[in-house]
Order: structure tokens, then C-alpha cells, then sequence
């Protein structure tokens, strides 16, 4: 069997390392792992293979793979691969590494709001100028998570993770979800679908988009859902630039309906050194890092390696992704 492999991101925390291309050729011997490191690289040598490991594909490259049966993405994302349903018409399974980034995110999630609600912006501002701000903090006192309102919007893994930790605070927790019928975790006070998004968002004092990017979800935050929230809330996205609508969230910024933002994501990456957002307070921006850590690629591989042996012996795969909904 052979299997190509190619994750190649600007960004070297999503691109595989050679130790873990070689730790997944020791543990299957029998497998040929064919490593490219560029798209013309992997689209030459997608003829051979009846599986990739990668979060890449163009369109012309499936004409050239008449093998191929099965594609691994190394991330949750799947916009990188070609539609779909072309990888579906030609018989292709295509799989992802979803879960495997929620625990970290969910974590930045829970920093990225105390930053905000204890003024940690502020007092470590002051700590670089030594100054004791004591007096100032009461000017407007900071707040506590517990006893807030919070709505996520898409609960996936991701978002299941930053509700566990979100209820352990005290915050009172409402999700949006494609199926709200799926049964509700103790830790979640009601689920409603995409319908009741804009009854999701009324008086909630957080709002946290985790859903998937897709042409179902681009855009669905905009000027009216925020007008929702109770004045002052505090935004945060870890999914999809495109999911919120970015000059409504500055101009809610801009007059206070937003008090405040934890942003990891942009329509334009890296966010420019002129953008406004860098210098708007109560801002918090992390340079779509927010998944990192140092086991990544660990976990990757471990899941890449249980699929590949489900593969080999014809069994189910997990983390199918639905050619229709795109996750």
C-alpha cells in the first residue's frame, strides 16, 4: 500500500515534522509513505497512492489519482481539499483530525475571557511601568465569569470542551447546533438549532463561535445577532473569520454594544501591522494560535495511525466527514 503525505503550511507548527513522517514509517513497515513537500511535488506523485494524509488537494489533481480511496486531513478544516463531492462521485472517503485541537482551544477560550474580565491587559500593561493601579481597577471593577450568560455557536467537539469548562466557572451556557434534538450535556442549559440563533443571543453576556467554516455558516453573525446582546458583551472567535461579519463586529467595538473581543482569526492573515484592531481596547488578539501545543503532532499521528489501520483491514473510519455539510 502506499500512502502520500503532504502537509506543508506557511505556518511550521501545522507542518508535519520529519520526525513524525518517520515515526509513522516504523510503525507500518508494509506501508510506502511517498512524501512531497509542494503541491506540483504531490500532485506527480498522487498516481501511485490509494490514500493521502494531507490537508491539500486541487481539483486537477483527483484526474491523476486513479487509486486513491481515502484522504486524511491533518487539521479539522477541510477547505483546503478539492469539493467534496468530487472526492465522493470518485469514491473517495475523506476523514479529519477534528477533537484533536479542542482541549488547547478550549483552554484559550477560558484565558482570553479572564484577560477581559479581570483586567489582566491592564495590570500587566502597568507591571511593565511599575506602576500599582489598585484606584484604577475600581474605576470600572472588573467582573466575574460566574453567573455570565454564554451562547456557542457550534458545538462540536470544540465547542463541547469550552462548555465543560465554561459550566466549572459558573457560567450559565445555551449552544447553537445543526442537531438539537442530539442529547444535551448536564453542563449545557439548552441547545436550539441554527433557526433560533437570534433567540440564542438575546441578553447573553458571551458569544463563542466554534462552528466549522462553510458556506452554511459564512456570515451568519452580523450587525442583527449582535444588536442581541446584552450591551457590552464580549465576543470570541476561534473558528472562521468569514463567520462573523467584520465591520459589523468593529462598528459594535467602535460604540460600546461590544465591550470586548478575543480574536484568533481574521479575514486577512497575518492581520496587518496598520489594522486598527491591534490598538482597540479591550481587544485581545492571538495570532491563530490558539490550538497550539507541544503535543500536537503526537496526537495527529496517533489518530492518523488508528484510521490507517482501519483502512488496511476494512473497518469504519473515524472522524468521516459529510461531503454535503463539509465537517
Amino acid at each position: 500500500m502506499k500512502v502520500l503525505v503532504f502537509i506543508q503550511w506557511p505556518v511550521r507548527a501545522w507542518s508535519i515534522p520529519d520526525a513524525h513522517a518517520a515515526a509513522l514509517a516504523a510503525r507500518f513497515p508494509n506501508v510506502s509513505f511517498i512524501r512531497a513537500h509542494s503541491l506540483d511535488e504531490a500532485g506527480s506523485k498522487i498516481s501511485e497512492v490509494q490514500a493521502c494524509f494531507t490537508p491539500h488537494l486541487l481539483p486537477a489533481m483527483i484526474a491523476n489519482a486513479p487509486s486513491l480511496r481515502w484522504v486524511h486531513s491533518s487539521a479539522a478544516a477541510v477547505e483546503g481539499l478539492l469539493p467534496l463531492a468530487e472526492l465522493a462521485a470518485a469514491g473517495v472517503t475523506v476523514t479529519n483530525s477534528r477533537g484533536i485541537q479542542a482541549v488547547p482551544i478550549a483552554e484559550h477560550v477560558m484565558g482570553g475571557l479572564l484577560v477581559l474580565s479581570r483586567r489582566f491587559d491592564q495590570t500587566l500593561a502597568a507591571q511593565q511601568d511599575g506602576h500599582w493601579i489598585q484606584n484604577a481597577l475600581t474605576d470600572k471593577w472588573p467582573r466575574m465569569l460566574y453567573g455570565q450568560r454564554m451562547t456557542i455557536v457550534g458545538l462540536g467537539t470544540i465547542g463541547l470542551e469550552i462548555a465543560r469548562r465554561a459550566h466549572a466557572f459558573g457560567v450559565h451556557v445555551t449552544a447553537v447546533r445543526r442537531h438539537p434534538d442530539r442529547e444535551q450535556p448536564a453542563y449545557i442549559d439548552a441547545v436550539v438549532g441554527p433557526d433560533d440563533l437570534d433567540m440564542a443571543l438575546q441578553g447573553r453576556d458571551i458569544v463563542v463561535v466554534s462552528a466549522p467554516g462553510t458556506a452554511a455558516t459564512f456570515g451568519m453573525i452580523g450587525a442583527t445577532q449582535l444588536a442581541q446582546l446584552q450591551r457590552g458583551a464580549i465576543l470570541v472567535n476561534i473558528a472562521r473569520a468569514g463567520i462573523v461579519d467584520g465591520p459589523s463586529m468593529r462598528a459594535a467595538l467602535a460604540d460600546g454594544q461590544l465591550g470586548g473581543a478575543v480574536l484568533d482569526v481574521f479575514d486577512q492573515e497575518p492581520l496587518p501591522a496598520a489594522d486598527p484592531l491591534w490598538t482597540t481596547p479591550n481587544v485581545v488578539i492571538t495570532p491563530h494560535s490558539a490550538g497550539f501545543r507541544a503535543s500536537h503532532w503526537d496526537d495527529v499521528i496517533t489518530l492518523f495511525s488508528d484510521n490507517l489501520q482501519r483502512f488496511q483491514r476494512g473497518a469504519a473510519l473515524r472522524n468521516v466527514v459529510d461531503p454535503v455539510f463539509g465537517y
